[in-house]
């Protein structure tokens, strides 16, 4: 099994760990990564969203926060959140 995934989100390629995804398995993004979904461990997977903002949802999954810069919205990100399947954000 690879221990990476490689997204590419609205045309930005990310590469994640898988571990930081199976601490996550509740997710859409853990779903569509796992060996059930994902037959070719080594495909890109393609999210038709804002890959620009992808970067603050992965930075939520490894600390649980994020500081956003004054020109990210963050009512944009939390959408982004929802869509992925991050449950119980913290929005404070």
């Amino acid at each position: 099994m690879a221990s990476i995934c490689r997204f590419n989100v609205g045309g930005r390629k990310y590469e994640v760990s898988k571990s930081l995804l199976e601490q996550h398995p509740n997710t859409m993004l853990a779903r569509i990564s796992s060996e059930q979904w994902q037959k070719d461990p080594e495909a890109e997977i393609f999210i038709d969203q804002d890959g620009d903002r992808f970067r603050y949802c992965l930075d939520y999954l490894r600390f649980g926060s994020v500081v956003l810069p004054v020109t990210v919205a963050k009512k944009a990100v939390l959408q982004d959140l929802a869509y992925y399947g991050v449950e119980d954000v913290d929005e404070g």
